[in-house]
């Protein structure tokens, strides 16, 4: 009967081993992660092409190029796709900018536009940018929206997301009238004035109570047409303060604002109702 014995081996003797090992494959994957890197480096990876896609009327290729193309940095494995599509979103006009890789060697930058809605004028009533319509204010030449007839927004800093949901609200209510709004603004102590083009401008009031406001803006659109046709005149101005009633302005003929505003005075629905708040502006 035979035995063989496996001897252990002595501890620092297994380290040595073990060291050595390990430093071989440090080397290997070393000269790997080199050799990768320099096949990376060759100019055979260069980007052919930029391709854009998307809708665009007011964004330009000579703005493309100027603007963005110069900050596309790498070749196709080693451009950052993040910096690319920041360069994109940094151009006039560009709302959101989407980048691939594309092979051979090409880059697909899909650009959705910014859709202007109204223009933001400032605290002095001037235009200082634009709103898109998801209510989002950005930054763009004004001249290039001056032919396109957009509504005027006002109201205090950061509120244009406000602003433009209550303008789809009245863009609703007023559809029954025709009535196209061209200007609408919130006061800093929230009350809502909107103005309608070749129409009178009407004070909303505030809107803290979104039902009694919505009931309130109801009975208003209801009674203009009725008023009107009695009237024979279309209104020049409405007040919906009131806690109970509206009064309404009627255009004078005779351009006499006295007697237009004693005219008003048959058009309010109640008597003795006093305005709930007062206009900002």
């Amino acid at each position: 009967m035979s035995m063989s014995l496996r001897q252990e081996l002595p501890l620092d003797i297994r380290l040595m081993n073990f060291t050595s090992r390990a430093l071989v494959w440090l080397f290997v994957l070393g000269a790997l992660a080199a050799g990768g890197n320099w096949l990376l480096q060759r100019p055979w990876w260069a980007i052919r092409s930029v391709r854009v896609q998307g809708v665009m009327h007011h964004v330009s290729a000579a703005s493309l190029r100027t603007d963005a193309l110069p900050l596309v940095q790498g070749n196709w494995f080693t451009v950052r796709l993040g910096a690319v599509q920041q360069a994109f979103d940094q151009v006039p006009w560009v709302r959101k900018a989407v980048v691939q890789r594309v092979w051979p060697l090409s880059l697909l930058v899909q650009l959705q536009e910014q859709q202007p809605l109204a223009l933001w004028l400032d605290a002095t009533g001037n235009p200082a940018s634009l709103v898109n319509r998801d209510g989002d204010a950005f930054e763009a030449n004004l001249g290039e929206v001056q032919d396109m007839g957009l509504p005027r927004f006002f109201g205090p800093p950061g509120t244009q997301a406000q602003v433009t949901a209550m303008y789809r609200q009245l863009q609703q209510a007023f559809a029954s009238l025709h009535w196209r709004i061209s200007g609408l603004g919130l006061g800093a102590q929230g009350d809502w004035q909107v103005q309608v083009a070749d129409g009178p401008s009407v004070d909303l009031g505030a809107d803290d109570d979104t039902q009694a406001f919505a009931e309130r803006l109801r009975r208003f659109v209801l009674m203009v047409p009725r008023v009107q046709a009695r009237y024979g005149r279309a209104i020049a101005s409405a007040d919906l303060r009131y806690a109970n009633g509206f009064a309404l302005r009627l255009v004078d003929d005779n351009k006499d604002a006295s007697g237009s505003a004693r005219g008003a005075a048959a058009a309010r629905t109640t008597k003795g109702s006093k305005p709930k708040s007062r206009g900002a502006r």
